[in-house]
């Protein structure tokens, strides 16, 4: 079973569609409105079927629009990868200049939507003309979309004059998906609202977001990065950490540290008008000469030197791969290509990996998420990998049992028992953060046999069939 948290959608609404629920306060509603310069934030949430481990699923909004007077939130198209999104958020744009009232409706429209599965059920899936065999992993579009647009009933949603407001779009997958892979965006969404920067509101609302530093003011502390999936401008405040930078580049801590063309990886912040603030930034590399291709290890194969991904994030256009493809990666080991753990913290603490390797080829293990520096020789889907770096994997499963400060999770996703891996140790530490459903916790209220969302490095044990998992982040699930 998969948990995707929330997607952001920064303006006069918040939408969450993350692949299993955002759960919250649900309330909308109708009346009047006026003129007013307001502002709302949207986001996204779902849930697997059985037996079915979904690697990547991706969708493009291409709408979202308010009523009464078809206010329009979102215009063009945003890719969105939910399987990132079980512990994270993903910011996608700002509404602004909103007119203040009350308001009944929220319209969403999405196209395009794909899945890369693994098939661990009895049976091959059909989908249109690609068949999925037993124990394949597969890229495919649903097998019928009946509803790509979907109009939610909002009941007591207000908004005030010159004031921000935020709508959380909970789609369930369990509900969305059918047992033959079918799609339909009307079944099991609901919404919730939340105050931006207040009740309910992340601290950080959109993670690990891994770009090319393309435009730099630094008079007006502000700068801008792009990926595959868009552009995001962002300011730089007094909250704001940076780590990492090389200390010819970064004397003291600050937007001086910025060169364009860096790749960095960014935590936004979305402050109580809307505005998206970089809290966290982490030097990756110099120049935007090798393209960052993050992904999902399926499988290893040390005597090719090479292992497998399905491709989540790519930090630029170009490279002839898309999210959601299979790939294949090579190493070398005579001399060995570089491998390392990338910098792990929660939100801006710190968290130590001390004691756990990641420093070799037989460190890789099937469910971490690594980012590899793709030389450019490499060609579409085989990349030759000039570094491979440790980032922060995002599982859901069962609490086993509980042993301060440890958590044991069993029945995790298929694929992970599928090669042998039926329990993950979770290592929490004074930095990890818990949360349920927006509102803050702590490790007493994590209890056995709940179900949580976990996210950080996933080290091998010496335990075959364990992995360790040091969380920066803990998830509730209701």
């Amino acid at each position: 079973m998969f948990r995707l948290r929330s997607i952001w959608i920064i303006g006069l609404i918040i939408f969450c569609a993350t692949f299993t629920g955002c759960r919250g306060d649900t309330g909308f509603g109708s009346g009047n409105q006026s003129s007013g310069n307001s502002s709302v934030v949207l986001a996204i949430t779902d849930l697997p079927p059985t037996f079915v481990s979904i690697l990547s699923a991706e969708v493009t909004l291409t709408g979202a629009t308010l009523n009464p007077g078809n206010v329009s939130l979102f215009s063009g198209s945003k890719l969105i990868e939910l399987m990132r999104l079980q512990t994270d958020t993903a910011y996608l744009a700002t509404a602004a200049n909103i007119s203040a009232g009350s308001y009944t409706s929220l319209s969403l429209t999405f196209a395009n939507p794909l899945l890369t599965i693994e098939n661990d059920t009895t049976a091959a899936i059909v989908s249109g003309s690609t068949t999925c065999a037993i124990g394949s992993i597969c890229t495919i579009a649903p097998t019928t979309t009946a509803n790509l647009a979907t109009t939610i009933t909002l009941s007591s949603f207000s908004i005030a004059a010159n004031s921000s407001a935020g709508l959380l779009v909970d789609v369930n997958l369990d509900n969305l998906l059918s047992a033959t892979m079918g799609e339909d965006f009307k079944a099991g969404t609901t919404v919730s609202s939340f105050t931006p920067g207040g009740t309910g509101a992340p601290l950080v609302g959109a993670e690990d977001v891994v770009g090319q530093i393309t435009a730099l003011d630094t008079t007006h502390n502000t700068f801008s990065i792009q990926n595959v999936t868009g552009t995001y401008s962002l300011a730089v405040d007094n909250s704001s950490t940076f780590f990492q930078f090389p200390s010819s580049d970064c004397s003291t801590s600050g937007i001086a540290c910025l060169r364009t063309n860096q790749i960095v990886s960014v935590d936004i912040s979305i402050g109580s008008t809307g505005a998206t603030v970089a809290r966290n930034v982490v030097y990756e590399d110099a120049d935007s000469s090798d393209t960052e291709v993050e992904g999902f290890i399926t499988s290893t194969n040390a005597g090719a030197q090479q292992f497998n991904i399905v491709t989540l994030d790519i930090s630029a256009a170009g490279t002839g791969l898309s999210i959601g493809e299979v790939a294949t990666v090579h190493y070398a080991v005579a001399p060995q290509t570089p491998f390392g753990v990338d910098f792990v913290h929660a939100d801006n603490v710190a968290v130590s990996t001390s004691g756990y390797l990641f420093a070799a080829p037989t460190d890789l293990s099937v469910g971490q998420e690594v980012s590899i520096r793709r030389n450019s020789a490499s060609s579409g889907s085989s990349i030759t990998a000039d570094r491979v770096l440790l980032k922060s994997s995002r599982i859901t499963a069962t609490v086993q049992t509980i042993g301060a400060p440890n958590i044991y999770l069993y029945n995790p996703p298929s694929i992970f028992s599928g090669n042998g891996i039926t329990q993950i140790q979770v290592l929490t530490s004074t930095p990890t953060v818990y949360s349920e459903n927006g509102v803050p916790k702590d490790f007493t209220e994590v209890f056995v046999s709940g179900v949580v969302s976990v996210r950080g490095p996933l080290f091998n044990a010496n335990i075959a069939s364990t992995r360790n998992l040091v969380a920066t982040r803990v998830i509730i699930v209701p």
